[in-house]
């Protein structure tokens, strides 16, 4: 059974049993955050984990920017919504050997982000194991249903738009696992975009400002992000790939396949929407970011069509990150 797969199967008991305060939960599981409504207010939370050996490796292990990172990945959860962090929980897995002036740099690293973002990390857990694990979960806020971002708004005949560059962290880690001949290419600006995403939170807040519904952050990979805004929106997508902003120092390197990576790769923690053509130029034109168009939204639910610079079809295996 594939990691979606066995979503699937979760949402479908969860739906059967509904147990608590059901009515309180305007969206679930499936998109980025669930969304309560609670004593007139709207609430958004997240959870996200970082484990050694499936998300990074002892290695090349830096602990100030482990921090930045498992909190990083939930508040693009929040950004990919439309909200505003406000709290976080952190659990630690840690190993009985580990060192705690580690954990403490850890910590900083979190706090430096919390720090800039405005959140406030509010408590959690220590447990041993037998392998290192952040675990976070963000409460945020959102200021109504319908000024929340959702997977499931795509429109046919939206444009498809990206902020930012894709495939640096992808080509980061492939530095880290040293796949660059040593003295062959600077890998500084690679390695950051793997550790140090930077959560669209201000651009999230002016996708609600100008009026688009539907956003995803890009953790799996474009295509696969793309995928689940499809399947949600029961729509279909066609993609031009020389549209697609590659990371620059991906490209650059002989060493990767910045397009692949872009695909493919995951973790950039982008924003992928959608939304009209004069919504997306106010959007691009306000952004503290490069804003991309990439493709249109069109029928044929789930199917992305890719395009070459000739219109012509290319095929790339949607592949993404799966755990399972």
């Amino acid at each position: 059974m594939s990691e979606f797969e066995l979503i699937d199967r979760i949402i479908s008991e969860v739906n059967r049993v509904k147990p608590g305060d059901w009515p309180s939960l305007l969206s679930g599981i499936g998109d980025d955050t669930a969304l309560i409504k609670f004593k007139g207010k709207y609430q958004l939370a997240t959870v996200d984990c970082l484990v050694e050996d499936v998300h990074f490796k002892k290695e090349f292990l830096d602990w100030t920017s482990l921090g930045w990172k498992a909190l990083a990945v939930n508040l693009s959860d929040i950004a990919a919504m439309g909200g505003k962090p406000k709290y976080a929980l952190v659990s630690l897995a840690l190993p009985s050997d580990v060192d705690t002036d580690n954990v403490v740099k850890l910590y900083r690293g979190m706090l430096e982000l919390a720090r800039e973002s405005g959140t406030v990390i509010a408590g959690g857990n220590i447990s041993r194991a037998a392998q290192l694990g952040v675990h976070v979960t963000v409460i945020g806020e959102a200021e109504s249903k319908s000024k929340t971002l959702l997977r499931s708004k795509a429109k046919k005949g939206d444009l498809i738009a990206v902020t930012g560059r894709l495939g640096g962290a992808a080509a980061g880690l492939q530095a880290l696992q040293g796949a660059f001949r040593p003295g062959k290419f600077d890998t500084d600006e690679l390695t950051r975009a793997f550790w140090r995403p930077q959560p669209r939170l201000d651009v999230g807040q002016l996708l609600v400002k100008h009026g688009v519904k539907c956003a995803i952050d890009i953790s799996d990979g474009l295509l696969a992000d793309l995928g689940h805004i499809l399947k949600a929106s029961k729509v279909g997508a066609k993609v031009e790939v020389a549209r697609i902003p590659v990371h620059p120092s991906a490209a650059s390197s002989s060493e990767v396949d910045a397009l692949e990576a872009a695909l493919n790769g995951g973790e950039d923690y982008e924003l992928l929407f959608t939304g009209k053509r004069e919504i997306i130029e106010k959007v691009a034109a306000d952004a503290c970011c490069p804003v991309t168009v990439i493709g249109e939204i069109v029928r044929g639910t789930g199917k992305i069509e890719l395009l070459d610079t000739l219109g012509c079809p290319l095929s790339v295996d949607p592949a993404g990150w799966r755990h399972f």
